[in-house]
């Protein structure tokens, strides 16, 4: 066996919702909508003049290229084929920002494994490094999206490069980070992440609230923004003030949405 199939071999993608073992990897797959569309070149030069990242000791074999950045391994495999099965269009059903999104992503006819491997020692930077990689990568094939099985994610090409263009440290770019799941049920909402372990941090889970959506979105997006961003911690039976008269109480329990503890927020 090469040493490029090892190296893909020993980070598979993981596409359970339930889920929520941090990887030592970040690993996506660019859908292309036409075969052999990726300049591998152009990809190496836009890293550099446009995010100023430099690739060295580059290796390529059968379509995998290996290189570094930063101290990072970074790893590019041309697919001519699918994604197996039709994980891809089940789980871009969540998807609430790629409304027809089924059918779009039904027409890929090969993908792009792009891997960030050995992170977790700065889940912001690594994060924000894969995704100046995986638009570039996008921006030089043809490309419909990106999915991201690790934490459930089928995002566009447009919404997913036009976030990259405008991300920062103090603006972090979560919808293309993090899956925040909806459900309604008996009249009332809920809301769950899926992907802040990746970070480090403990999932979130509002349920059963009385808020509207968009309020749970806005209020669950911006406390995973500040957990992350501040690398707080949340704790058992705190209580948290989003303004100076309401405190809302947190507290640890086995998920609901997800098969590990989660902190939930009573909101």
């Amino acid at each position: 066996m090469s040493f490029f199939n090892k190296l893909f071999q020993s980070n598979p993608i993981k596409g359970e919702k339930n889920e929520t073992k941090s990887s030592s990897s970040i690993l996506g797959m660019i859908l292309l909508e036409e075969l052999d569309s990726l300049d591998f070149d152009n990809v190496i030069s836009e890293l550099k003049n446009k995010w100023g990242l430099q690739a060295k000791d580059i290796k390529s074999d059968n379509g995998t290229s290996v290189f570094d950045i930063n101290g990072y391994m970074i790893a590019i495999a041309y697919m001519p084929a699918p994604v197996p099965g039709n994980e891809v269009e089940e789980v871009v059903k969540y998807n609430y920002f790629w409304k027809n999104g089924v059918n779009e992503v039904s027409k890929h006819k090969g993908h792009i494994i792009l891997s960030v491997m050995k992170v977790r020692r700065n889940p912001i930077l690594e994060n924000f490094l894969f995704s100046k990689i995986a638009s570039t990568v996008m921006n030089n094939s043809k490309a419909i999206g990106i999915y991201i099985g690790a934490r459930t994610l089928v995002l566009k090409k447009d919404m997913y490069m036009e976030t990259v263009e405008k991300m920062s440290p103090e603006k972090l770019p979560l919808y293309i980070w993090i899956y925040f799941g909806l459900r309604k049920e008996n009249e009332k909402q809920s809301i769950y992440t899926y992907g802040i372990a990746d970070f480090g941090k403990m999932e979130m889970e509002v349920l059963d609230s009385e808020h509207t959506m968009s309020e749970l979105s806005e209020m669950t997006y911006n406390l995973a923004h500040y957990v992350i961003s501040s690398d707080v911690t949340l704790n058992d039976g705190e209580t948290m003030g989003i303004s100076s008269t309401q405190k809302i109480k947190l507290s640890i329990s086995k998920g609901k949405y997800l098969d590990s503890d989660t902190i939930k927020i009573e909101y």
